[in-house]
């Protein structure tokens, strides 16, 4: 491996183009101008390149090996020889969400991923940039027509030429002034890399321009082309006294681009909370991705006590509507070792996910369907594609394999679809119309005292026109029911008519309102009368239906469940109902 630098960043450049990544550090006028402080060392082969980086004190690091597609895997093995013949670690960092797909889909579970989030590239539409027109512009616009306005006569912009070196010096010197003393460190290894494209500047390709007012230079920016329809901003400096000042230097240099560049990389926020503002503020149309990995085999295997703990762990930091309590409840009554998936790597809980039994009822007939329950992944690996991976391999053990139906609740609905979920059990969540069911006569009663049979007969009438509901026994109502409505503050009320129990509603209260999180009826009137009783109240109230229930009031239709079918037939379209969370 040899260094890169002025004399031979030529010979590494073909294989970066070939490999078109887009992403800022796939750039030799990056790495060059960096080389102070990550110094980066590469070798051609003759379908690829390799490159890595090694900061001081710090082991070195590979980069994407850069080559077209049909090279990639040839240029990975030689990676891996590489890297053990330098003793050097098999990673390689600054993936991007394509190149990171690739390599799990070419080597499934063998790199272990996780998501760089504070080197994400901003990407910015250069046309927007450059007229300021629309709305998402209209703060940038009005800045540099403040600009334009307030200096009008006194400034000019140019392209940046050797002449005008000097004073870009000479600005950094008094720009550095206005930093805190702990920044010196990078800002000085910054200022070296600008000397080093300066120094051959006629000779690398790389642009920029200037601005000066009052024939003093106050901005600069120096650029290069990340592809050919990309262009890369490498520094940007200007003297915030002068409002408008930021924008003015972009929007001039962009006039001068040809018309084949279309994007705007103004590479990554560092996890800087001032600098992702500002990038932000500039209204990005897509970020790069960046993932880092090594490699590391994963494996996915059902749980065992050694993993309880950080099973548990995991779920108390997924979920926040979980308490201490409800989750000691449900690991104590409902987790099965037999039930829970893992996906681990050396002794890392990686992702989760518990298939738990159900039965739901079908045209009159039980059916074993498995609900998928605590999905998660550690926060650290998020956005990888590692539930994705678990569940395709673990839906493909039996038994689940030879379910018709796999049943999953989520968050983000989204995330599932491309595993083949899709969003089938709905409900409607309704505000109601207090004044319409005030009634001069109040019908039956709400009372906190039941029996356990009297719940399981009312929800059998209530379901008995349903599909795919699930069944329900007393076990059900004693175990899992009522435990879990008192560990989440929830009140279970019964209605009564003629002291004979005919109706139930599970309610939530808070400080203004009042969610009904269940309700079932054995006949129409009754439900219209157990509204009368909620429409007492001074506070507003909501309540989840199914679809076919009738209320006054303002509704919307919710998603409750999502389903994957891997087998025939279909669920019934009509008169589904389920209403589950655990």
């Amino acid at each position: 491996m040899k260094k890169l630098t002025i004399e031979n960043w030529k010979e590494l450049q073909p294989y970066i183009a070939l490999a078109d990544y887009h992403e800022y550090n796939s750039n030799a006028m990056t790495l060059l101008m960096w080389s102070n402080r990550y110094e980066a060392y590469f070798e051609t082969y003759e379908h690829f390149a390799l490159v890595y980086t090694k900061m001081p004190h710090h082991e070195p690091v590979w980069l994407m090996p850069y080559c077209a597609l049909p090279y990639r895997k040839e240029a990975l093995e030689m990676l891996a020889k590489r890297s053990e013949q330098l003793h050097i670690a098999f990673e390689v960092h600054s993936m991007t969400k394509e190149f990171k797909d690739w390599l799990i889909k070419e080597y499934p579970q063998a790199f272990l991923i996780w998501d760089c989030y504070n080197a994400r590239d901003y990407v910015y539409d250069r046309m927007q940039q450059q007229t300021l027109s629309g709305k998402k512009m209209q703060k940038r616009r009005n800045h540099f027509h403040a600009f334009e306005k307030l200096y009008e006569g006194r400034y000019y912009y140019k392209p940046l030429t050797r002449e005008d070196i000097p004073h870009v010096m000479a600005f950094l010197k008094r720009w550095k002034e206005t930093k805190k003393e702990e920044e010196y460190e990078t800002i000085d290894a910054e200022i070296i890399g600008i000397e080093l494209l300066f120094q051959y500047w006629e000779q690398l390709p790389v642009e920029g321009g200037c601005i000066y007012i009052d024939n003093q230079l106050e901005a600069f920016s120096i650029t290069s082309r990340l592809a050919e329809d990309m262009v890369q901003i490498h520094v940007e400096k200007a003297n915030r006294a002068y409002r408008g000042l930021y924008i003015a230097i972009l929007k001039c240099y962009l006039e001068t681009l040809p018309d084949t560049i279309r994007y705007l990389n103004r590479e990554d926020d560092m996890g800087l909370p001032e600098l992702r503002k500002a990038k932000s503020d500039m209204q990005p149309i897509y970020k790069i991705q960046k993932f880092g990995s090594c490699h590391q085999a994963l494996k996915i295997h059902q749980a065992d006590a050694h993993w309880k703990d950080a099973v548990m762990q995991l779920w108390e930091t997924s979920f926040a509507d979980e308490t201490k309590a409800s989750s000691q409840y449900y690991f104590t009554h409902f987790y099965h070792e037999e039930d829970t998936w893992l996906l681990t790597s050396q002794q890392e809980l990686i992702s989760m996910l518990q298939l738990r039994p159900m039965d739901i009822s079908l045209h009159g007939k039980k059916e074993r369907v498995y609900f998928v329950v605590g999905v998660a992944t550690q926060k650290a690996y998020e956005g990888c594609g590692y539930m994705k991976q678990l569940l395709h391999s673990v839906l493909q053990k039996e038994p689940y394999a030879s379910a018709n139906f796999i049943l999953l609740q989520a968050y983000d609905w989204e995330i599932y679809k491309s595993s083949g979920f899709v969003e089938t059990y709905m409900c409607k969540r309704w505000k109601l119309d207090k004044q319409a069911y005030l009634q001069d006569e109040e019908k039956g009663k709400l009372t906190s005292q039941f029996t356990i049979s009297a719940l399981v007969d009312i929800y059998q009438t209530y379901t008995k026109d349903k599909e795919g509901y699930r069944i329900r026994d007393k076990d059900y109502f004693i175990q899992q029911f009522l435990p879990y409505a008192d560990l989440w503050q929830q009140t279970l009320y019964v209605y009564e008519e003629d002291q004979q129990p005919c109706g139930y509603l599970l309610i939530e209260e808070h400080e203004q309102d009042v969610e009904v999180i269940e309700c079932a009826y054995t006949t129409p009137k009754v439900f219209t009368n157990m509204l009368s009783h909620l429409a007492q109240t001074t506070k507003k109230v909501y309540l989840r239906t199914s679809v076919e229930e009738d209320v006054i009031g303002k509704g919307k239709l919710m998603t409750v469940m999502m389903v994957k079918q891997l087998h025939k037939p279909s669920l019934p379209l009509e008169h589904l109902y389920i209403n589950e969370t655990i």
